[in-house]
């Protein structure tokens, strides 16, 4: 009782603490710009590490952790595919986003292909946000769940709250500065756990036997696979509403070029760091399921790291929830709202902090019904890399694709993506091929065969 008080106590402090940072820029929100970019409110360094926030959630921890448990060491082939994927973004999509002055994906490629690709485009993403969403409402609330001796559903309940607060009143800045305090408590929070394996393997050097030698190298997942995770991971970062959102608010494309060099340097070592602990786990504990890789460890650490390590953990689930909050809430303020009801400054606000409300409490009934962590995730990653291709299309290839094979490519994508995720992948055919695909084809079919160029 006295350890699960300690743990429980500084959990509490922390998600208070964050909610309250997060709140406490409700001042600097006073109108849809500020609350949707936070112009020049946050310097280069602090954007790339929100942009690094975006992907680091439950599934990037929990998830790889368990893929470690199973795979090894190549399940931190999902957050290095990120670091490459932000690497490409800093030198061939930052800048230009950034110089085109918009802070929605959907805004940006509805300058070349018009407002029928703004709404497909929007939709898709608010679909995709909200599919990570309710992954990370599972996620989070099984685990603080099953940590704090909670009903799960108290824990969704509490998630909800804590991230509709910090998104409603802080917007941009006040979902930021959260962010930034969860950033730190998740590298803390693995740092602690991973010391923990190591001083437990040092102790018992023996273990290391039991685990097979294929742990220990990066080859532990198929070439498929391995491709499919880095056109998804790359696809997600250079379409993805938050980091367009963190984009904007920086002053000169320089600048957006180091951000995203940032983003890309501090998210690699996570991978390595959740990867370690899976195959430590593997060695220490061989009968635990492998969805408990990293949660077995609380369980005999120092009450205190062990709260630390928790709060990294819940750290996760908010760090994401937040970003794609505001992701959503931004595409539906600026896509549907103003342009339907033409509300004056005012009411923008208003309708932005009841749409940020709306978005958060949307997942809670749907987080009991969702597969595996990394399996939702990259569906979420594969919707989104559709909205990439497009995107490469308009920055690199303008010839090709039109208004009208836009449009029809993201749709036929959309849902051909969806129906082979239900499927359960078909032919050994992963869904991110199928997301790529489709966009492409629709684009340059209608190039070859029509020969039109607008």
């Amino acid at each position: 009782m006295e350890r699960l008080t300690i743990i429980f106590g500084i959990v509490v402090a922390y998600i208070i603490v964050s909610t309250i940072v997060g709140m406490a820029s409700v001042k600097k929100t006073k109108d849809t710009a500020s609350f949707m970019t936070a112009k020049k409110q946050m310097g280069t360094f602090v954007i790339g590490i929100l942009m690094m926030s975006e992907f680091i959630g439950t599934g990037s921890t929990l998830g790889t952790a368990q893929t470690a448990y199973e795979k090894g060491f190549a399940a931190a082939w999902n957050l290095v595919t990120l670091g490459v994927g932000y690497l490409l973004y800093a030198f061939y999509m930052a800048p230009k986003f950034q110089e085109l002055g918009e802070y929605t994906i959907s805004g940006a490629l509805a300058r070349k292909y018009g407002h029928g690709v703004r709404v497909v485009v929007s939709l898709t993403m608010i679909y995709a946000l909200t599919t990570v969403n309710v992954s990370m409402y599972t996620g989070g609330a099984a685990t603080i769940a099953s940590l704090l001796q909670i009903p799960i559903g108290t824990a969704i309940v509490i998630i909800g709250v804590v991230t509709i607060l910090s998104v409603a009143l802080g917007g941009m800045r006040g979902v930021g500065q959260a962010n930034l305090i969860h950033a730190a408590f998740k590298y803390l929070g693995l740092i602690v756990v991973a010391w923990t394996a190591w001083k437990l393997l040092d102790a018992k050097p023996e273990i290391i036997v039991t685990v097979p030698a294929s742990h220990f190298t990066m080859s532990g997942i198929s070439t498929s696979t391995l491709i499919a995770w880095s056109i998804a991971n790359i696809g997600a970062v250079f379409s993805t509403q938050y980091v367009i959102q963190c984009i904007s608010s920086l002053s000169t494309p320089a600048e957006a070029k180091k951000a995203s060099i940032i983003a890309s340097v501090t998210i690699v070592p996570i991978g390595f760091l959740a990867a370690y602990i899976g195959v430590s786990s593997k060695a220490l504990f061989p009968e635990i399921q492998s969805v408990m890789a990293l949660p077995a460890f609380f369980t005999i650490m120092d009450p205190w790291m062990a709260g630390i390590a928790v709060s990294g953990i819940i750290a996760a689930t908010f760090v994401t929830i937040l970003a794609c909050q505001l992701g959503a809430t931004a595409l539906i303020m600026k896509d549907f709202v103003v342009p339907v009801f033409k509300p004056d400054e005012n009411r923008q606000i208003l309708w932005t902090r009841i749409i940020a409300i709306v978005i958060g409490l949307v997942p809670i009934p749907f987080a009991l019904f969702v597969p595996g962590l990394l399996k939702t995730l990259f569906f979420a990653r594969a919707l989104r890399t559709a909205v990439a291709v497009v995107a490469i299309f308009m920055f690199y290839l303008p010839d090709i694709g039109t208004k009208k094979s836009a449009t029809v490519g993201l749709l036929l994508s959309v849902a051909g993506t969806t129906i082979w995720f239900i499927l359960g992948n078909p032919y050994g055919i992963d869904n991110i091929y199928i997301a790529a695909a489709i966009p492409a084809l629709v684009m340059v079919i209608d190039r070859l065969l029509f020969k039109t160029t607008s």
